[in-house]
């Protein structure tokens, strides 16, 4: 295709409309820079260098097999209060800033965004440790400029360096700026919310925290701990085909990605995005598998027994 027809084709599928207006445009653009296999062009190798291998098409998004897979488990009445009863750290007493706190180590720099494609970031938070001052600025707080708020899930050294990809142009939030590759993130547009949990929970893997966007989407952080670019990219490979054919969202399983910060709204969709579970040290087993830490009922009768006018209140109440 063309770069008009890309743009034309992508517009008439989006499920959204393009968030800012140039969404799509930007987005084809940085593609074809990437790739020099388009029409008539071909990579240049070197003598008696065999061709690359092309790569497999992708699945399609099957959702009988994401029904087939969530039906191996009894669904809960509520996602929200499953996922709260086995948190290791209760998501209620979390801002948006403590959130990052127990997420990323003393010393690292996280950047946040109130514009997905912006190349400077909205605010630069240099972690100091997880009990740390976790006033959140209020612009952050009430959403920015109406689309939510966004950080990169993998910390960064604060500087800026020429993007190779992006015809070296310099950028904060590149690979090169990365200072680990800690996390990846799963999402899906496509999958229904309940199916999807049904799936993830199901997956043997290092869940360290789960939100909504604001919106009818549900981001999973996953620690995996990389020690560099080229495995998190091997680890990717063995996730983004299971994931594409059971819903899940090919582009966000990038090493430097933008994801949803919870504790902020997202006034364009009227939502919050909220945070459902954290887990900082992330155990590698199903999170179907963990234990209940604490019930909503035990929560209720400890806050009770530590406010003896509560039950006058619900006695009047009644």
């Amino acid at each position: 295709m063309t770069k008009e027809q890309s743009v034309a084709y992508l517009t008439a599928r989006m499920t959204r409309p393009p968030s800012p207006s140039s969404e799509v445009q930007s987005a084809v653009e940085f593609a074809y820079k990437e790739s020099s296999s388009g029409p008539g062009v071909s990579k240049s190798r070197m003598p008696g260098q065999s061709a690359p291998t092309p790569r497999k098409p992708l699945p399609e998004y099957d959702e009988s097999q994401l029904r087939k897979a969530a039906a191996r488990i009894q669904m809960p009445r509520s996602w929200r209060h499953w996922l709260w009863e086995r948190s290791a750290i209760r998501p209620d007493s979390q801002n948006a800033v403590s959130f990052l706190a127990k997420l990323f180590e003393p010393g690292e720099t996280v950047l946040a965004f109130d514009e997905m494609q912006a190349r400077y970031p909205k605010w630069q938070l240099i972690i100091e440790s997880p009990t740390m001052d976790c006033r959140v600025p209020p612009e952050m707080r009430a959403g920015g400029q109406g689309q939510g708020i966004w950080y990169l899930c993998a910390p960064v050294d604060g500087q800026w360096h020429p993007n190779p990809r992006d015809g070296g142009k310099l950028s904060c939030r590149s690979q090169e700026a990365a200072t680990a590759f800690r996390y990846m993130v799963w999402e899906s547009d496509e999958a229904p919310f309940s199916l999807w949990m049904a799936m993830v929970v199901q997956i043997p893997a290092r869940i360290a925290a789960i939100y909504t966007s604001g919106g009818k989407s549900v981001h999973t952080l996953v620690r995996i701990d990389a020690a560099s670019k080229a495995e998190f990219d091997a680890i990717r490979e063995q996730h983004i085909r299971p994931l594409c054919k059971l819903g899940g969202d090919v582009a966000c399983l990038s090493a430097v990605r933008l994801t949803r910060l919870p504790g902020c709204r997202r006034p364009a969709k009227g939502g919050i995005q909220q945070l459902l579970y954290l887990a900082p040290s992330a155990p590698n087993k199903r999170l179907i598998d963990l234990p209940v830490i604490q019930t909503r009922g035990d929560a209720l009768a400890r806050w009770r027994s530590i406010h003896p006018r509560w039950n006058k209140d619900m006695e009047a109440f009644q």
